[in-house]
């Protein structure tokens, strides 16, 4: 998958941080599904959010704040993917770089 930084950051800087996550939730799904359709990525609020990746009965997840959303969407573009995608490595997914520029920014 590819991405537009400029875009991004425009984004980054004009948008809710719920509309902002939800645009990141929507950038890592369609990442995970160009690796494996059956990929579903929910983003669910309650007290926090709570970030959750179903793969075949396998879940992801991670939990993050308003506050937590609004200092990594100050900090950069491309900072809640980066924390988001590192913790799904951490939780065992592959992260492979082998769909456009989309990981080597993230991860850069």
């Amino acid at each position: 998958m590819n991405t537009n930084g400029f875009a991004r950051g425009i984004m980054a800087k004009n948008y809710s941080t719920e509309n902002f996550l939800k645009h990141v939730a929507i950038s890592v799904e369609r990442q995970l599904k160009e690796w494996d359709e059956t990929y579903e990525v929910m983003v669910m609020k309650g007290v926090q959010y709570e970030f959750v990746i179903n793969h075949n009965d396998t879940f992801y997840s991670l939990q993050l704040t308003d506050q937590d959303i609004h200092h990594l969407q100050t900090k950069g573009p491309y900072s809640l993917d980066r924390v988001i995608w590192k913790e799904l490595e951490e939780q065992g997914v592959a992260i492979r770089n082998d769909c456009g520029n989309y990981l080597n920014v993230v991860m850069g």
